[in-house]
């Protein structure tokens, strides 16, 4: 039996909710803690808006304010779609914890000690990371088997931020295309060994949003399937050469309307 621990980034996240769905259902899997960063700190505000910048108010909006609301009318599969799918039962984590009597931890940071001190104390096999900010090297030394995050593009390629919009903007719909990475993470951005690589078929009508919301379906179908793989012994991670690829950062808006423009015209030739 695989013991896993969940890293969520707030206790309402769709993303976080389906695969702690998916690893309950899997017999081969046992969830033994869950850990939440919450959102109210001014340390993570910082740290998010140094990221994101003035993106962070549209993050907020879709993630705390209108969560499910946020994918009404898209006519893409997205989140809301696959909770729907699988009759997504609780409103958040805690209460889908409560019921499975797994123990549960709310920090403010994943890797102050009062998370350390849960991790030593519970000894997962594997972590699964949905989020929640950096993690250092002290907890990826905690589980057995590492780390596991799903990176929102192609590695090695396309590590970093806003890969799905640096894609199209140096013209690699056509070639690398559009997918999503499981990996176990390590201290750098998106390095670490590869397990699984999953890619989406396009058409004339996607956009960088729609991309991106049918990626985060496939991220979870993903992540569920290597957990699945990893407890029944029956993959194995690949190493990167990081020569293969490079990191990427946030994409100015004007360089992303041109990247929009890049992405229509290379879908048009389809």
């Amino acid at each position: 039996m695989l013991k896993v621990v969940l890293f969520a980034p707030i206790q309402t996240s769709l993303y976080s909710r389906l695969i702690l769905h998916g690893l309950l259902r899997d017999e081969q899997v046992q969830v033994i803690g869950i850990v939440v960063r919450t959102p109210w700190n001014l340390k993570r505000m910082r740290s998010e808006f140094s990221r994101d910048g003035g993106r962070l108010a549209q993050k907020f909006i879709q993630k705390f304010l209108l969560r499910e609301k946020a994918f009404s009318g898209a006519k893409v599969d997205n989140l809301a779609v696959a909770a729907q799918r699988a009759a997504l039962p609780g409103a958040n984590l805690r209460q889908l914890a409560r019921q499975h009597a797994i123990p549960f931890q709310s920090v403010r940071d994943l890797n102050e000690e009062k998370c350390l001190e849960f991790l030593k104390k519970i000894a997962p096999d594997i972590i699964v990371f949905t989020g929640g900010g950096l993690v250092r090297q002290a907890v990826l030394d905690i589980p057995k088997l590492g780390v596991l995050n799903c990176h929102t593009g192609v590695l090695p390629p396309f590590r970093g931020m806003d890969v799905v919009e640096w894609t199209a903007m140096v013209n690699e719909v056509n070639n690398t295309g559009f997918g999503v990475t499981l990996h176990y993470m390590n201290k750098g951005v998106d390095t670490g060994p590869i397990l699984l690589v999953k890619k989406i078929e396009l058409n004339v009508h996607d956009t960088f949003a729609s991309i991106r919301m049918r990626l985060e379906v496939v991220m979870v179908n993903a992540m569920l399937e290597g957990v699945h793989a990893i407890a029944a012994s029956s993959i194995r991670s690949k190493p990167q050469d990081i020569q293969d690829g490079r990191q990427y950062f946030v994409m100015h808006p004007r360089i992303k309307c041109i990247a929009g423009q890049k992405l229509a015209k290379q879908l048009s030739g389809k």
